[in-house]
């Protein structure tokens, strides 16, 4: 069979399975909490945290954000550990993180809404010399996320580029994309949690001096510093761009 024909069909039906689940999760079909539907934490409408809807609502806003200043931390480690496997170098800063981005993603629980659930998300963006996004050059990252012990998935899409992605122990996407256009990009998402998500986006950003957000782009391991509840409340600029490309 051709095989553009073949890549085509396996377009459409990626395509039509997003749509599908997307149908299931907001009807209450099924749920994608961590473990899958069936397992323990979707029985109980668990978070990728372990929280149910009412847990979660149950801890005072205080509570809340040092919970995100936790996945905070782990999301950050996973993306430094992630960027040296492929250079130690400077690296073009995308979506910065610290803000928890307002109401679910794919993997969202039924229920959740912008006001409910947040997600954290933060990528980097390199641009090797050279780099025509062959498909070899997520090779590194395949064996990095095979030697963690994760579930890799291999998935291309126009332009083209191509995307290794794998799924943490605990709830976290990490992914590799290579570009043809030389810009490659490291990515760390969560899957989707309740909180008051609009409540900790400001309580969060707003107690991040503006100057601390002026990064466009750093080594590995630097980050905007996760404010303390303390901290004076002062006023940040949005921190979500959404994961545009740099050179558009």
């Amino acid at each position: 069979m051709d095989t553009d024909l073949v890549l085509g069909i396996k377009a459409a039906a990626r395509i039509v399975a997003t749509v599908l689940l997307g149908t299931l999760v907001a009807t209450g079909a099924v749920s994608c909490a961590p473990g899958g539907p069936g397992s323990l934490g979707a029985s109980r409408n668990a978070d990728a945290g372990g929280l149910t809807q009412v847990e979660a609502g149950a801890l005072s806003i205080e509570e809340q954000f040092d919970l995100v200043r936790e996945r905070d931390a782990r999301m950050q480690e996973l993306l430094t550990d992630a960027q040296l496997v492929i250079s130690d170098g400077v690296w073009g800063w995308g979506q910065k993180g610290v803000g928890p981005i307002t109401g679910p993603n794919i993997w969202a629980l039924p229920g959740m809404t912008e006001e409910n659930s947040y997600f954290l998300q933060m990528w980097r963006a390199v641009n090797p010399a050279g780099a025509t996004g062959a498909k070899q050059d997520l090779d590194p990252m395949v064996a990095y996320f095979k030697s963690k012990g994760w579930e890799v998935e291999l998935r291309e899409s126009s332009g083209p580029s191509f995307e290794a992605r794998a799924e943490t122990e605990d709830g976290f996407f990490v992914s590799w994309t290579v570009q043809a256009n030389g810009q490659y990009n490291m990515e760390v998402m969560s899957q989707s949690y309740w909180g008051d998500s609009r409540t900790l986006l400001h309580e969060i950003v707003d107690r991040i001096p503006p100057e601390e957000t002026a990064i466009n782009e750093s080594l590995p391991g630097v980050y905007i510093r996760f404010p303390d509840w303390s901290d004076p409340v002062d006023y940040a600029p949005n921190l979500q761009d959404h994961g545009e490309d740099q050179d558009e």
